[in-house]
């Protein structure tokens, strides 16, 4: 077993990600760098946006939207529960896997705001009606519709997410284009997600459990390794157990490799290498500070206030060659301590695309 210093686990994951500013960045499409991801967090649309850019080159935020609007990455409640994009050929794979995790989850948080079995499955009957012919409808809208259809709940309480995230965790429905002022919309899954426009053939049957399970497990070590099943746990919000399994599954296409006393797989025939770019510029809820049970690694802990100071916000950051190095917003860095000599033209440059993005 070969072992790995520090800076190589870090070069290692950066590259995997994609943000490694290699010759690739530049041909690289929205489905690309989702997939480089795994997955994008994308409870809100202007993150997500940048999550892309960080990981492409030349691309702007109107190539992110068509892309959603196109169907090539779609999004819905996956990992933790929480609102990601993945690319479409990933997205029902997932899905098998994670939907009824999060079904067992929310459960107690469901009937605490008396959306019973039977409010839910008189729900799941309409919504197909609702939808119907390739509808696009707001929170609000669906809401309405569903009274109509004996469905009552309250637009200004928590009912309306999570009977939606019912609907999407069962794979009824998923997000689709946004309105107004990135105002999500909902579309039944099996019309959306063959493509927005073409013919919509028959869906397909849900994988197999241990099919989709290999799935989401090659993407995770293919986009984070080196990492542990506990990483992939943390991740994607499976048991212990279950993400040992989807490692099993997947062992003979991963290589063990040491650090600092520890243990990790990444796929094999993959060698550090230092990032060619290595100054870029994340997002709020960077996939990279995401994707394993402890950032340690990439952040020290003396800072670790100013990037997640509390209530699940993750801070837009500075990634220097794999450490976070500080924070930023519109047109203004904040980084932990002095930067480098030479460094400060190179971070003006990151920030001049982004709001070129």
């Amino acid at each position: 077993m070969r072992s790995l210093n520090a800076d190589e686990v870090r070069w290692l994951r950066v590259r995997a990600q994609g943000l490694a500013g290699d010759a690739d960045a530049a041909s690289r499409t929205v489905s690309d760098a989702v997939r480089a991801a795994a997955a994008v967090q994308a409870q809100a649309a202007g993150p997500a946006r940048l999550q892309i850019w960080s990981r492409t080159q030349g691309l702007r935020a109107a190539d992110v939207d068509a892309a959603v609007a196109e169907a090539a990455v779609v999004r819905t409640w996956l990992m933790r529960g929480t609102i990601h994009l993945v690319a479409a050929e990933d997205l029902r794979a997932f899905l098998a896997v994670l939907g009824p995790v999060n079904l067992r989850a929310d459960r107690r948080r469901r009937e605490q705001l008396a959306l019973t079995e039977q409010l839910c499955a008189r729900a799941m009957e309409a919504l197909p009606k609702i939808l119907a012919g390739g509808r696009a409808l707001t929170r609000a809208e669906i809401v309405a519709e569903l009274a109509g259809h004996g469905v009552v709940i309250d637009l200004k309480s928590q009912q309306p997410p999570h009977l939606l995230a019912f609907a999407a965790n069962s794979g009824l429905i998923c997000r689709g284009p946004d309105a107004a002022r990135d105002e999500p919309t909902y579309v039944l899954l099996d019309e959306w997600l063959p493509s927005a426009t073409a013919a919509l053939p028959a869906p397909p049957e849900p994988p197999e459990r241990e099919t989709a399970l290999t799935r989401l497990a090659t993407r995770y070590f293919a986009a984070y390794g080196p990492a542990t099943a506990a990483d992939f746990a943390t991740w994607s919000g499976l048991s212990a157990a279950d993400a040992t399994t989807g490692v099993d599954l997947v062992r003979d296409s991963l290589e063990e490799v040491g650090h600092d006393a520890h243990r990790l797989l990444v796929p094999r025939g993959i060698e550090p290498a230092p990032p060619q770019r290595p100054y870029r510029l994340l997002a709020r809820f960077d996939p990279y500070l995401l994707g394993h049970r402890s950032r340690e690694l990439i952040l020290d802990p003396a800072f670790a206030k100013r990037v997640n100071a509390g209530g699940g916000m993750i801070a837009q950051t500075m990634l220097d060659a794999g450490r976070i190095v500080g924070t930023w917003k519109a047109g203004l860095l904040e980084p932990f301590q002095d930067l480098p000599a030479g460094a400060a033209q190179a971070w003006q440059a990151e920030l001049a695309a982004a709001a070129a993005f």
